[in-house]
Protein backbone atom coordinates (compact mmCIF):
# COMPACT_ATOMS: atom_id res chain seq x y z
CA UNK A 1 0.00 0.00 0.00
CA UNK A 2 1.22 3.48 -0.82
CA UNK A 3 1.29 5.03 2.66
CA UNK A 4 0.54 8.51 1.28
CA UNK A 5 -2.66 7.55 -0.52
CA UNK A 6 -3.78 4.16 0.81
CA UNK A 7 -3.77 2.80 -2.76
CA UNK A 8 -2.65 -0.77 -3.34
CA UNK A 9 0.41 -0.26 -5.52
CA UNK A 10 1.06 -2.73 -8.33
CA UNK A 11 4.32 -1.00 -9.15
CA UNK A 12 5.90 -1.00 -5.71
CA UNK A 13 9.21 -2.87 -5.57
CA UNK A 14 8.15 -4.02 -2.10
CA UNK A 15 5.22 -5.88 -3.70
CA UNK A 16 7.64 -7.70 -6.02
CA UNK A 17 9.83 -8.65 -3.05
CA UNK A 18 6.88 -9.67 -0.87
CA UNK A 19 5.50 -11.86 -3.66
CA UNK A 20 8.90 -13.51 -4.13
CA UNK A 21 9.12 -14.19 -0.37
CA UNK A 22 5.60 -15.63 -0.37
CA UNK A 23 6.55 -17.83 -3.34
CA UNK A 24 9.52 -19.22 -1.38
CA UNK A 25 7.25 -19.99 1.59
CA UNK A 26 4.65 -21.56 -0.70
CA UNK A 27 7.28 -23.82 -2.25
CA UNK A 28 8.42 -24.91 1.21
CA UNK A 29 4.79 -25.76 2.09
CA UNK A 30 4.23 -27.40 -1.32
CA UNK A 31 1.42 -24.95 -2.11
CA UNK A 32 0.73 -23.00 -5.30
CA UNK A 33 1.45 -19.27 -5.32
CA UNK A 34 0.13 -16.57 -7.59
CA UNK A 35 1.87 -13.26 -8.15
CA UNK A 36 0.85 -10.15 -10.01
CA UNK A 37 2.60 -9.10 -13.20
CA UNK A 38 1.93 -7.21 -16.41
CA UNK A 39 0.02 -4.60 -14.44
CA UNK A 40 0.69 -1.06 -13.28
CA UNK A 41 -0.46 1.91 -11.25
CA UNK A 42 -0.27 4.04 -14.44
CA UNK A 43 -3.52 5.19 -16.03
CA UNK A 44 -2.46 4.46 -19.62
CA UNK A 45 0.16 2.32 -21.34
CA UNK A 46 3.10 4.67 -20.96
CA UNK A 47 6.69 4.47 -19.75
CA UNK A 48 5.60 3.98 -16.13
CA UNK A 49 3.29 1.14 -17.13
CA UNK A 50 6.04 -0.49 -19.19
CA UNK A 51 8.57 -0.39 -16.35
CA UNK A 52 6.19 -1.60 -13.65
CA UNK A 53 4.61 -4.35 -15.77
CA UNK A 54 7.97 -5.64 -16.99
CA UNK A 55 9.68 -5.70 -13.61
CA UNK A 56 6.67 -7.40 -12.00
CA UNK A 57 6.60 -10.07 -14.71
CA UNK A 58 10.33 -10.71 -14.47
CA UNK A 59 10.33 -10.88 -10.67
CA UNK A 60 7.30 -13.19 -10.56
CA UNK A 61 8.86 -15.41 -13.22
CA UNK A 62 12.26 -15.56 -11.54
CA UNK A 63 10.67 -16.31 -8.17
CA UNK A 64 8.90 -19.34 -9.66
CA UNK A 65 5.32 -18.30 -8.92
CA UNK A 66 2.77 -20.93 -9.98
CA UNK A 67 0.48 -18.40 -11.65
CA UNK A 68 1.10 -14.84 -12.75
CA UNK A 69 -2.15 -12.89 -12.88
CA UNK A 70 -3.65 -9.42 -13.41
CA UNK A 71 -2.03 -9.12 -16.84
CA UNK A 72 -3.32 -5.98 -18.55
CA UNK A 73 -4.53 -4.15 -15.44
CA UNK A 74 -3.86 -0.44 -15.05
CA UNK A 75 -4.74 2.16 -12.40
CA UNK A 76 -3.91 -0.20 -9.51
CA UNK A 77 -6.30 -2.84 -10.81
CA UNK A 78 -9.26 -0.55 -11.50
CA UNK A 79 -8.87 -0.63 -15.28
CA UNK A 80 -8.38 -3.43 -17.79
CA UNK A 81 -6.48 -2.44 -20.93
CA UNK A 82 -6.21 -4.39 -24.18
CA UNK A 83 -3.12 -2.36 -25.06
CA UNK A 84 -1.49 -3.33 -21.76
CA UNK A 85 -2.47 -6.96 -22.35
CA UNK A 86 -0.83 -7.05 -25.79
CA UNK A 87 2.25 -5.19 -24.54
CA UNK A 88 2.58 -7.61 -21.62
CA UNK A 89 2.37 -10.58 -23.99
CA UNK A 90 5.60 -9.38 -25.60
CA UNK A 91 7.26 -9.00 -22.21
CA UNK A 92 6.02 -12.43 -21.11
CA UNK A 93 7.65 -13.89 -24.21
CA UNK A 94 10.95 -12.26 -23.21
CA UNK A 95 10.66 -13.45 -19.61
CA UNK A 96 9.98 -17.01 -20.77
CA UNK A 97 13.18 -16.87 -22.82
CA UNK A 98 15.13 -15.65 -19.80
CA UNK A 99 13.65 -18.36 -17.59
CA UNK A 100 14.64 -21.03 -20.10
CA UNK A 101 18.26 -20.05 -19.47
CA UNK A 102 21.29 -21.30 -21.34
CA UNK A 103 21.77 -24.97 -22.13
CA UNK A 104 25.34 -26.01 -21.44
CA UNK A 105 26.30 -29.30 -23.05
CA UNK A 106 29.05 -30.68 -25.21
CA UNK A 107 26.95 -29.84 -28.27
CA UNK A 108 26.11 -26.26 -27.24
CA UNK A 109 29.63 -25.47 -26.04
CA UNK A 110 30.84 -26.36 -29.55
CA UNK A 111 34.49 -26.39 -28.58
CA UNK A 112 35.44 -27.86 -31.96
CA UNK A 113 33.62 -25.05 -33.78
CA UNK A 114 35.33 -22.42 -31.62
CA UNK A 115 38.72 -23.99 -32.36
CA UNK A 116 37.91 -24.16 -36.08
CA UNK A 117 36.89 -20.49 -36.26
CA UNK A 118 39.89 -19.30 -34.25
CA UNK A 119 40.84 -15.75 -33.31
CA UNK A 120 39.51 -13.12 -35.71
CA UNK A 121 37.06 -15.48 -37.39
CA UNK A 122 33.27 -15.46 -37.23
CA UNK A 123 30.51 -17.98 -36.64
CA UNK A 124 27.85 -16.65 -39.03
CA UNK A 125 28.44 -19.22 -41.78
CA UNK A 126 28.80 -22.24 -39.52
CA UNK A 127 26.23 -25.08 -39.57
CA UNK A 128 26.23 -25.05 -35.77
CA UNK A 129 25.12 -21.40 -35.76
CA UNK A 130 22.31 -22.07 -38.23
CA UNK A 131 21.22 -25.09 -36.21
CA UNK A 132 20.86 -23.12 -32.95
CA UNK A 133 20.02 -19.63 -34.19
CA UNK A 134 16.23 -19.80 -33.96
CA UNK A 135 16.14 -21.83 -30.76
CA UNK A 136 18.59 -19.63 -28.86
CA UNK A 137 17.61 -16.16 -30.06
CA UNK A 138 14.33 -14.58 -29.01
CA UNK A 139 12.67 -12.77 -31.90
CA UNK A 140 10.38 -9.85 -31.01
CA UNK A 141 6.92 -9.26 -32.40
CA UNK A 142 6.61 -5.65 -31.19
CA UNK A 143 10.04 -4.48 -30.01
CA UNK A 144 11.86 -2.52 -32.70
CA UNK A 145 15.43 -3.48 -33.60
CA UNK A 146 15.62 -1.92 -37.06
CA UNK A 147 18.13 0.73 -38.13
CA UNK A 148 16.78 4.26 -37.76
CA UNK A 149 16.36 4.65 -41.55
CA UNK A 150 14.25 1.50 -41.76
CA UNK A 151 12.20 2.55 -38.73
CA UNK A 152 11.57 5.99 -40.26
CA UNK A 153 10.55 4.49 -43.62
CA UNK A 154 8.08 2.29 -41.75
CA UNK A 155 6.40 5.33 -40.23
CA UNK A 156 8.63 5.90 -37.17
CA UNK A 157 6.02 4.19 -35.01
CA UNK A 158 6.36 4.17 -31.25
CA UNK A 159 5.82 1.05 -29.18
CA UNK A 160 2.39 2.40 -28.21
CA UNK A 161 1.42 2.75 -31.87
CA UNK A 162 2.65 -0.75 -32.71
CA UNK A 163 0.73 -2.17 -29.75
CA UNK A 164 -2.46 -0.35 -30.77
CA UNK A 165 -2.17 -1.68 -34.35
CA UNK A 166 -1.79 -5.22 -33.05
CA UNK A 167 -4.82 -4.83 -30.76
CA UNK A 168 -6.93 -3.65 -33.68
CA UNK A 169 -5.64 -6.46 -35.89
CA UNK A 170 -6.51 -9.07 -33.24
CA UNK A 171 -9.98 -7.60 -32.71
CA UNK A 172 -10.67 -7.54 -36.45
CA UNK A 173 -9.07 -10.81 -37.56
CA UNK A 174 -8.53 -13.26 -34.70
CA UNK A 175 -10.24 -16.61 -35.08
CA UNK A 176 -10.19 -18.65 -31.88
CA UNK A 177 -9.19 -22.28 -32.32
CA UNK A 178 -12.10 -24.67 -32.19
CA UNK A 179 -12.22 -27.18 -29.34
CA UNK A 180 -12.90 -30.80 -30.14
CA UNK A 181 -16.31 -32.15 -29.16
CA UNK A 182 -14.94 -34.48 -26.49
CA UNK A 183 -13.19 -31.61 -24.68
CA UNK A 184 -16.32 -29.43 -24.90
CA UNK A 185 -18.34 -32.30 -23.39
CA UNK A 186 -15.87 -32.70 -20.53
CA UNK A 187 -15.93 -28.96 -19.82
CA UNK A 188 -19.75 -28.96 -19.77
CA UNK A 189 -19.68 -31.88 -17.31
CA UNK A 190 -17.33 -29.97 -15.01
CA UNK A 191 -19.52 -26.86 -15.19
CA UNK A 192 -22.63 -28.94 -14.54
CA UNK A 193 -21.08 -30.54 -11.45
CA UNK A 194 -20.03 -27.13 -10.18
CA UNK A 195 -23.54 -25.77 -10.73
CA UNK A 196 -25.02 -28.68 -8.77
CA UNK A 197 -22.52 -28.28 -5.95
CA UNK A 198 -22.72 -24.49 -5.66
CA UNK A 199 -26.31 -23.91 -6.71
CA UNK A 200 -25.51 -22.44 -10.12
CA UNK A 201 -24.04 -19.29 -8.59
Amino acid sequence: MDMRTGIFSYGAPELFLLSACMTDISKKLNLPMFSAGGCSDAKVLDEQAAVEASLALLMAGLSGASLIHDIGYLESGLLGSLDMLVFSDEVISMVKRILRGITVSEETLAVDVVADVGPGGHFIGKDHTRRYLRAEHWLPQLMDRAHRETWEKGGAKTMGQRVREKVIDILEHYEPPSLDDKLVGELRTIIGLADERYGGQ
